[in-house]
């Protein structure tokens, strides 16, 4: 009896052996393979596609201040604050709202003699604003304005699509036709069946209109023509589509 029973130990020790070692080999998943869940996806293709869709802007901002060097604090301070009083008040008069008139930046540092680090001749103050025009046929009106009442220096001017939302997502809805017309030509010139997507990834990055720096004074004998073109709104995909 005990010799029957040391056999069958020694059976199922060793069936248990070979089904520890069947489990040692078998087979594991890819690393970095995609998968839904818990269980990897062996047969997928991916592809990218781009789509874009072509707008023309309706909102345009302009940058301009004052800058202006008097002997004390306060005559750079009253003379910068009179002449933005007067730009702004000139911006509202054309129809610019007063939400659309923003305050950038204020700077007041003091300026020294040639060669002297200490001694001090004067002061600089410096106020920038910050325009933004809802209506592109006044954009040139406001450089013009505000340069006629006092500013010295427009930073530049760039145009945005107000609304780009729904533009974004036809370009969206364009780069995933082109992904899976892409996807489709290799899976055929492969020889395999594309199949359901398995994931897409959105990289699409924010669209920054065109920036047009304009750096010093405007000249007040002419009008500023200001052109606000065209403006791409992109859109990239990444999908994974199965393939049988």
């Amino acid at each position: 009896m005990s010799q029957h029973i040391r056999t069958a130990g020694a059976l199922a020790l060793g069936a248990l052996v070979v089904a520890v070692a069947a489990l040692a080999v078998r087979p594991s998943p890819a690393v970095g393979a995609p998968t839904i869940g818990d269980q990897p996806v062996l047969h997928t293709i991916t592809v990218s596609g781009t789509g874009a869709v072509t707008l023309v802007p309706d909102v345009a901002r302009v940058n301009l201040g004052v800058t202006v060097t008097k002997p004390t604090v306060k005559a750079a301070r009253d003379a910068a604050g009179t002449a933005m009083n007067a730009i702004i008040a000139s911006l509202k008069a054309m129809g610019i709202d007063e939400k659309d008139i923003k305050t950038s930046g204020i700077d007041l540092s003091p300026q020294y003699a040639n060669g002297s680090s200490t001694k001090i001749v004067g002061y600089q103050m410096s106020e920038q604003l910050q325009v933004t025009v809802r209506d592109l046929d006044k954009a040139g009106d406001v450089v013009d304005t505000a340069t006629a009442k006092g500013a010295t220096n427009v930073n530049g001017l760039w145009f945005e699509v107000s609304d780009p939302a729904k533009a974004l997502d036809q370009a969206r809805a364009d780069a995933i036709a082109q992904a899976r017309t892409s996807a489709q030509a290799m899976a055929s010139a492969a020889g395999v069946t594309l199949g359901t997507v398995v994931s897409m990834t959105d990289g699409s990055a924010p669209n920054p209109g065109p920036y047009y720096p304009m750096a010093g004074a405007v000249r007040l004998d002419a009008a500023t023509p200001v052109q606000p073109g065209t403006q791409d709104v992109q859109a990239t995909v990444t999908v994974i589509f199965e393939i049988d």
